[in-house]
Parts: C-alpha cells; structure tokens; sequence
C-alpha cells in the first residue's frame, strides 16, 4: 500500500484536496445540465404591467463581462499576491479553489432555482408575442390565465430565457466572486487590525461597489425585478463567506493572512508526539511553514523576522522567541 502513497510531500498536499477540485467539476457538469432544462411554464396574464416591459437583445454587461468580472479579476489578484508577493503555492492554491467553490456553487443553486420557479423576466410579453389565431393577445379572458402555447417567438431560446428570472445570475455570481475576494483580501490586509487605515476599507469596497452595479444593470435592462437581484446578491454572498472560511480563518482571527492548516494526510509519517515528521521538506515544496496548528505559507523571511511568536534567519533557522507578532502584508 504504501509504494501507492506519493513520497513529495507537496503532491501529498495538493491529492488531500482532490475531491475538492473533482466537486468544483461536478457543480460545473451540473450547471451545464441545467442550463439544458427545461423551466417551470408558469401560466400569465397579458395584462400584468410587471411583465410589459420591452425587450432588447444587448445587454449592459454581457456574460462574457460577467466572467471577467467576477472570474479572471479576482484569480489574477490571487495570482499577484498568492504567487508574485507572498510566493506561495499553497496560499495560490487555496485562494483559487476556494474562490472556483464560491462560483460553482452559486452558478448551480442559482440554476436550480430559475428552472424549477420558472418565474417571468419583465420583459416577457415582448418575448413571448402572444397570439391567437393571428390576432395579438391583449386581453385576459375572465377567470382565465395563459400559456406559452399563446407565444408566437420563433427563437425558442429567448423564449426560454424569459421564464429565468428569480434570482439573477448576473446578481448572484457577481456577489459570490467579488464577495470572495474582499474576503480574501481583508485577510490579507489585516483590516481588522484595529489600526484604523481607511485605504484598507476603500480597497475592499470597490469589489463590492462593481457587484453591485452589475446587479443594478440587470433592473436597467429589464431583464430582473429589484427582488431577483436582492435574493441573487443574498445567494452569492452566503456561498462566498461558506467558501472562504472552509480555506481561510475568518478575517477578525489573530492570523486572517494565513491559509487553514493543510488537511491531515494518513499515510503521511508521524514522530512519537503524533506531530508531522519531514515538515521541512514539506516546508519547501509548499512554501508553508509548519508551527503546531497554524501554518505560515510567506517565503518573504528577511533578518530576525517574527513567525506565530518565533524569529528566524534568512536561512529559516530559528534564533530566538519573541511575544509579539507585529507584520502586515
């Protein structure tokens, strides 16, 4: 069995987050699945005012802004820090898995939801175009609401679409992924140092402010009600908080820089104490340095610099113990 088991000790990290990087997989085989279904056909009235609004093609912020946004902004900031600054692949590692989870997760849920509540954009009818025997439908019969089957758009796809309302995507996964990366870097930052640096809160904000324009540029096309980007925000917001915190201490911990410790590998070997034999190397493939249950991942180790309340040299050998820990990034 154990000639089965990687002897680098930087593989053996990175496989204990194996069914993580598998699961990110099979959110984004079941958001392509979904998107495949086919909605709840909620029956409507031709003269709710909800639903009359027009409808144009051109969106404000297209999809592919979206991704952007909310995907290639926040890994390059991960990758710039992660890898350029701190140079740590396992901080690297962790920020884009847990920012890929955030995302995914959102997508999916978001994705259920419009298909199985089936609720209308706001500018269904002029999707829908409904008619009746060649006559425009403009008036309900009494006791009586319609069907798609009324509906004369040739474009089944943008038919579809139109029945996809409650909650935005654009709302829920522009918050999940800019709501990740404030989180990440607040971590980073230690705005919750108590030292007061506004600069630190103005940088956080502006993630938040750019989710929340893309969110209101849904209500300006017309393509969502103010309560599907409300709900949508609410939905990716609670993903990218339950995404972080399974990677990262919260922001207000004594160490919110510092990755959660790597996962507890079995067959890697363990001294009499129960601690982690071969740290060092590990140490050296990851870029994490071991220190009971923290780990810090900087390879920015200059003369007598502070480690979780021990000093080291520039060739990482312990020189003494201090009380205080006092570096920010």
């Amino acid at each position: 069995m154990d000639r089965l088991q990687p002897r680098n000790p930087k593989t053996r990290v990175f496989l204990s987050y194996a069914f993580d990087w598998i699961f990110c997989a099979i959110l984004l085989a079941l958001f392509f699945l979904l998107d495949r279904v086919e909605p709840f056909h909620r029956e409507f009235s031709v003269e709710d005012r909800a639903i009359m609004f027009p409808y144009e093609p051109k969106e404000t912020i297209a999809v592919w802004a979206v991704v952007l946004i909310t995907g290639v902004f926040p890994l390059v900031v991960i990758l710039v820090v992660g890898l350029g600054i701190r140079r740590s692949p396992y901080d690297f590692h962790n920020g884009i898995l847990g920012l890929l989870l955030s995302i995914l997760m959102t997508t999916m849920f978001t994705q259920a939801m419009k298909v199985t509540v089936g609720k209308h954009r706001p500018d269904f009818l002029a999707r829908c175009n409904p008619m009746l025997m060649g006559l425009p439908v403009v008036k309900d019969i009494p006791l009586r609401l319609w069907t798609v089957r009324v509906c004369s758009q040739p474009d089944h796809h943008i038919l579809k679409d139109g029945m996809r309302s409650f909650p935005s995507g654009h709302a829920s996964t522009s918050f999940a992924g800019l709501t990740y990366i404030s989180l990440w870097m607040a971590g980073k930052m230690r705005v919750f140092d108590r030292r007061g640096y506004s600069l630190k809160v103005v940088l956080l904000i502006v993630p938040i402010l750019a989710a929340l324009l893309v969110s209101i540029s849904r209500i300006q096309d017309y393509r969502h009600a103010g309560v599907d980007v409300t709900w949508g925000g609410i939905i990716g917001i609670i993903f990218a908080i339950f995404a972080y915190l399974q990677y990262y201490p919260s922001p207000t911990s004594p160490y919110p820089d510092v990755p959660n410790p790597p996962r507890h590998l079995p067959w890697m070997p363990r001294n009499n104490e129960g601690q982690g034999a071969g740290s060092s190397r590990l140490e050296n493939a990851t870029g994490i340095q071991h220190n009971h249950d923290l780990v810090d991942e900087s390879r920015h180790v200059q003369n007598n610099s502070v480690y979780e309340g021990q000093a080291y040299n520039d060739d990482g050998a312990r020189v003494g113990t201090t009380v205080q820990r006092d570096r920010a990034v």
